[in-house]
């Protein structure tokens, strides 16, 4: 990582678009303290004029919500409610509804309730990523109701396993739910981001080009353009 410099205001929705190795994922790990900073430029990175330096990695990871490019689960026989609420903050009534919001209810019912024990390799990538999903809606929710209205969410390649149709549940969720929340998406389905704030084009670990999604993607001359193109 070189030469990045970024400023994202709270409540906007910023894309990262980038060839394969162009340090779009680095970019977000160094976010979640994943990937330390060199000592020289760590004072650069702030959240809230905090540097983030001096945020413990706990504290951070548990005030930005997150979504991975896999979705990860405990171990097969942890009951469905174990893996949507692994820190046991959330009420039977509250991990339902995260679960209908997702459109997973009906299958969970299916397979026994929430207390029945969950094998991951039992669903399909679509529906362990909206599990996922489910997981930090009602993380979201849980927020909200101890007063925090607004907030980060990081999402890393999440519809690089889905089909379009999960995608497009996925996007309107993402829309409507987290209303309000600065999102930063990695993405390398450029459809999806097309609504963003702005787009940040990454190259070999630096940022070299920022700007309106649908504006750039009509210039022909545009990073983001090209990627557009080759992906048609």
């Amino acid at each position: 990582m070189r030469d990045v410099s970024l400023t994202i205001s709270a409540g906007e929705k910023i894309a990262i678009c980038g060839r394969t190795g162009s340090g779009k994922s680095s970019l977000i790990a160094i976010f979640l303290k994943l990937l330390d900073s060199t000592p020289g430029t760590s004072a650069n990175i702030t959240i809230d004029n905090l540097p983030l330096y001096k945020i413990e990695r706990s504290a951070l990871r548990q005030r930005i919500l997150a979504l991975p490019q896999e979705a990860v689960f405990l171990p097969d026989g942890t009951t469905f409610a174990t893996n949507l609420d692994p820190l046991n903050i959330s009420d039977p009534q509250n991990c339902q509804s995260a679960l209908q919001s997702v459109g997973l209810w009906d299958l969970v019912v299916e397979k026994g309730g929430l207390t029945a024990e969950m094998s991951a390799g039992t669903l399909s990538a679509g529906q362990r990523q909206l599990l996922s999903l489910a997981r930090v809606i009602l993380r979201r929710r849980h927020r909200a109701s101890q007063g925090a209205n607004g907030g980060i969410l990081l999402l890393d390649e999440v519809s690089s396993s889905v089909d379009q149709a999960t995608e497009k549940v996925m996007q309107e969720i993402i829309r409507t739910e987290f209303e309000g929340y600065t999102v930063v998406a990695v993405s390398h389905r450029l459809e999806m981001i097309m609504d963003f704030d702005r787009v940040v084009v990454m190259d070999q670990g630096s940022v070299v080009e920022v700007g309106v999604p649908r504006i750039l993607a009509e210039k022909a001359e545009s990073r983001f353009g090209e990627l557009v193109r080759a992906s048609e």
